[in-house]
Formats: C-alpha cells, structure tokens, sequence
C-alpha cells in the first residue's frame, strides 16, 4: 500500500514534465520575428489599457490637433484674461518696436514671442510677418527649429498654399532632418490633405536619405505615406520597425496607434502572408476595444470566405453586421453574410454529386 502511495506520488510530477514538455514554445507568426511579434502584442496591450485607463477616469482622448499639436480640451475658463494679457503685450511691442532703431537687431526671442501672441490670437497673417522678422533677427539659428515648424503650421491654418510650399522647400532644403522632424512631419501631413503627390515623393526621397533612425512619430507618418501611395511593402517594413519597438504610446494618438495594429496584418495579406495575417486578425478579434474586434473578426470571415469555409465566414459577417456601428464597411458584412450562406447551402447539396470539389480555394 505504502509503494503504492510512493509510486503515485512520483508519477504525477513526471505527468507534468510531460505536459510542460508538451507545449510548444512561443514562435514568430509567419512573416513577421520574434521581436515583431512579441512587440504587436504589447502594442494592443498597451492601447487596451490605456483606453480603459482613460475611459475609468471619464476623460475625452486627448488628441493633438492639426496644424498647431496642441490638444482641444483644455480649460477655457481662464482664455479671456490670457487674450487680454496678449493683447495689451502685443499693443506695446508694436509701438514700441519702430522706436528700438539699431537695438531691435539683438531682439529674435521678442520676436518670436510677438509671432506666437498673433498666432494664439488667430491673426495668422501678423504672426507670419513676425515669423519672417524672427528669421532674419535669428542670425545664428538659435530659434530655427521652432520658426520652421511654427510658421508652416500658421501658414496652413491660414490657409496660405504658397507660403506653406515655400516652408516644405526651406525644410526639404535643410542639410540633415535631425532637429527638424516635427517639420518633416507637418510637411508630410499638409501634403497628404492635399493630396499633393509630387511633395510627399520629394519629402519621402529626403527622409529616406537621412532617416536611418527616425523618432517613431515621424516613422508613422512615413509609413502612412508610402501606404497612401500604395507602395505597401515599405509602409510594412515601416510599421515592422515601430512595432519592434514594442508598446507604450509612441507619441501618436490612439486612432493612430489603432490604424498601425490593423495596417500590420493588411499589408502581410496584401504580400502574400496569409497565415500570418489570419494570426495577427485572430488576435485583434478578442481583443477589448470594440472597433479593432470588429475589424478582427470581420477579416477572418473574408479569409474563411476564400478558403472555403463558407459556414464559418456566414456566421462571422452575421456576428459583425449585428455588432456595434464602426465602419460602412459593414454594410458589406451584412450582404456577405447572406451570400456566404447560401454559397454553403450550394455545396452542401452538391456534395451527392461530387460539386464539393469545385469549392476548394
């Protein structure tokens, strides 16, 4: 009795090796490494708990508004006195400044500090005037980085297409992009709004040159920009590096970090990696944020749908069509469902008769 309670005790720990030895060991999804991707799933990890994060504590997403990079919620209540304040410092510069003769040449942060008071007051074209008197006040480029970037985005809020084209040439002109990347990444928004393709190649080109190690911000907006002119196998390579990076907010705004996760396993698909991108879809189905589950889940029936897999894709679209409104390209999920059931209905009654064989992908 006593050897039996020995050999008992003895088996289970060995019954457990076994299994532990059993599972196999975590491994890169096709066409993407190790790294990539460990760093794709710290990346939805990453986004799902900031989501929660924010939404625990009733805050709006905090996005950066275009041109300026600042953020559309903050508190108004104090704007009033803040507007009066720059006004009346606004009122005593220019009257003072034509009076400051030769002195006036030592004054670029006064300057500057006159463009930005315009600017915060929405009078676009002043700011620029003392834009352009920073630069040529600023004979030692202390304040370049901050001209540069400054006056194209009051250009383009100003809606001026000549200044702006006249900054992105000044920037692509610049002998290094370093120190110059909110710049670059300006440029290459303003160029993609208005869908100025012969801009995005020049700064593109420029990047590429120089860009061996671009800050992550500037490297999305790359990638997004080769994505726009559909050379996908670059926008990929692009999105790989970020990834590799892991999770955290990068500096990107949630709907961006959400555009990589979702860009990652389109553009495996588009290049043939299949597999993996069914992988990475899979993944993004369970996850916690409605609108990436969705697209998850709608993109696995699509890939049911090609392999034949006609019941399995139907119920799929279903699941999607009746799930909360993201996209109209659910509308689609809706006809796929019905199509997708009745191309299993065909092949079910066609199997007597050996039709089957025609449905295989």
């Amino acid at each position: 009795m006593e050897n039996q309670r020995m050999h008992k005790k003895m088996v289970k720990p060995l019954l457990m090796s076994a299994l532990l030895l059993a599972v196999p060991a975590a491994t890169a999804w096709a066409g993407l490494t190790n790294r990539e991707s460990d760093g794709y799933l710290q990346w939805l990890h990453s986004l799902e708990q900031a989501v929660e994060g924010r939404q625990k504590s009733g805050q709006e997403e905090g996005n950066l508004l275009y041109p300026f990079d600042q953020t559309g919620w903050q508190s108004i209540e104090t704007r009033p006195y803040r507007h009066l304040s720059i006004g009346k410092a606004i009122g005593e510069l220019e009257r003072e400044w034509p009076l400051r003769g030769e002195d006036r040449t030592a004054s670029p942060l006064v300057a500057l500090a006159n463009a930005r008071n315009y600017m915060n007051l929405s009078e676009f074209d002043s700011s620029l005037v003392w834009y352009d008197k920073t630069a040529e006040l600023d004979t030692e480029g202390n304040f370049l980085r901050e001209v540069q970037r400054e006056k194209m985005a009051t250009a383009v809020a100003q809606q001026d297409s000549l200044r702006v084209q006249e900054c992105i040439t000044n920037t692509i002109g610049q002998s290094a992009i370093t120190g110059q990347e909110s710049a670059f990444i300006l440029a290459l928004r303003w160029a993609l709004v208005t869908r100025d393709k012969k801009t995005i190649d020049l700064l593109l080109q420029k990047i590429d040159q120089d860009g061996d190690n671009l800050p992550d911000r500037l490297r999305f907006w790359v990638a997004y920009a080769h994505a726009w002119r559909k050379d996908r196998a670059t926008a990929l390579a692009n999105l790989q590096v970020l990834v590799r990076s892991g999770g955290l907010s990068r500096d990107l705004a949630e709907s961006q970090r959400a555009w990589v996760l979702k860009a990652v396993p389109d553009f495996l698909f588009l290049a043939g990696e299949q597999q993996a991108a069914r992988e990475l879809y899979e993944v993004l189905a369970g996850s916690s944020l409605p609108a990436l589950a969705s697209w998850g889940g709608y993109q696995v029936a699509n890939l049911d749908l090609l392999e034949g897999r006609y019941l399995r894709a139907s119920v799929g679209f279903k699941r999607i069509c009746e799930a909360q409104r993201h996209g109209s390209w659910q509308d689609h999920a809706c006809a796929m469902a019905d199509l997708a059931a009745k191309m299993e209905r065909l092949k079910s009654e066609g199997e007597p008769y050996g039709v089957s064989a025609f449905y295989h992908p």
